[in-house]
């Protein structure tokens, strides 16, 4: 399990320091017509949709977590979605500068690994400590040999590189780092609060299980009895929603036998593991039994499907759950003022490790839900960069 960690470009001395000044000045040049483009786009009329009617509140945080940041009116657009996602010309441009393979493979890869790592670390997270640690564990190996499940079939949406790691999720890197990773978009959320990682990751992830207690006890079927976490990544929103349900048996389901691993290991010894099963499957096709499941969660993951695979994923969801069973996702909310506002290099570095990202701030979630069955469909916009949707299965 070697794996490199370094968080800067592959450029050093000579030549080289020379080469990645020529890039950076090259993106400095795509960046400024973009900000230009930008500019324009905002200064023309637009067309926009009436505001929707006030949408439900989650509660205070619990569990003496600090208040949660709750989204405001001003958090939010009447715009639908960031000019730089979609078809708009400006999307158009971003996605130009991307697919450019010097630009992307010599700077903006790097380049967005840096922000992220750095985000973390000025903040007291050991991100490179970490991986690290984890990588010289040898009980991960373990775990990733009793977990891994050689009859899944990934589809080719999953095999493309995407959030900077050339292999998606099915390297060890990505699975070391997945958890330094939401730290610091944890941190990024609440970039004005002097709080620490710790209290960052509780608001986020507490937010998104208070809007869920809510809408279960509104609209569910009692209280569940198991409930399936999709796309569960290292298993830490898998473990914030098992403290809330703690009656509950969760199954953390991952495509990454990696990342799995890796939440097998952060789970040993955790209060409740021996409610939490982690399994290697597809969320598209669980192999679950019909109406086994009152709760299906899926957390920052349809950001990194296409449109296809959310729809299939929904109607996998309406199929494992029981009559009045919830379905909830939460990821970032394309009405966003934070997110339609961010600057032009941030933009074209998030877009540039999200290769879904035109469908997904494209992509009606609610009125997908409804064509899968679900009722009670609404959103909750539950911090500036994230809104948490949800629906409950018709009876």
């Amino acid at each position: 399990m070697k794996v490199d960690f370094l968080g800067d470009p592959p450029f050093v001395g000579g030549c080289c320091c020379f080469a990645y000044r020529s890039l950076h000045h090259s993106l400095a040049r795509v960046l400024c017509l973009v900000s230009k483009m930008l500019a324009a786009a905002s200064a023309a009329p637009t067309r926009t949709l009436a505001p929707s009617a006030t949408r439900p509140r989650a509660p205070a945080a619990k569990r003496g977590a600090a208040v949660v940041n709750r989204a405001t009116a001003s958090d939010v657009s009447q715009k639908e979605k960031p000019d730089w996602a979609g078809d708009d010309l400006l999307s158009k441009v971003v996605d130009a500068a991307i697919n450019n393979k010097v630009l992307y493979e010599g700077l903006m890869k790097p380049m967005a690994r840096r922000t992220l790592i750095n985000t973390a670390e000025k903040n007291g997270v050991a991100w490179r400590d970490i991986a690290a640690r984890l990588e010289k564990d040898p009980s991960i190996q373990s775990h990733f040999d009793a977990i891994k499940n050689d009859t899944v079939e990934y589809p080719e949406y999953y095999l493309k590189p995407f959030h900077a790691y050339a292999e998606g999720n099915l390297c060890w890197l990505a699975a070391f780092e997945a958890e330094p990773a939401t730290y610091s978009m944890a941190l990024r959320v609440y970039p004005k609060d002097r709080i620490t990682a710790e209290a960052a990751q509780s608001r986020l992830r507490d937010s998104y299980t208070d809007a869920l207690r809510k809408h279960h006890d509104e609209h569910g079927a009692g209280e569940p009895k198991t409930i399936l976490d999709v796309g569960c990544s290292v298993g830490i929103s898998t473990q914030y929603i098992s403290n809330e349900f703690q009656e509950a048996k969760m199954i953390g389901m991952d495509l990454s036998p990696y990342m799995l691993a890796v939440a097998k290991h952060r789970d040993a010894g955790v209060a409740g593991a021996e409610r939490r099963e982690w399994v290697h499957g597809l969320g598209e096709n669980t192999g679950l039994p019909d109406s086994s499941v009152d709760i299906v969660s899926l957390a920052f993951v349809i950001h990194e499907c296409p449109e296809k695979a959310t729809r299939d994923l929904m109607t996998e969801a309406a199929r494992v759950l029981k009559p009045g069973g919830t379905f909830v996702m939460t990821d970032n909310n394309p009405k966003s003022e934070v997110i339609q506002k961010l600057p032009p290099a941030l933009f074209t570095l998030m877009k540039s490790t999200e290769p879904h990202s035109n469908e997904y701030y494209t992509v009606d979630i609610e009125g997908m839900l409804r064509e899968s069955g679900f009722g009670e469909v609404h959103t909750v916009d539950t911090d500036p960069r994230h809104r948490t949707v949800l629906g409950t299965l018709n009876k």
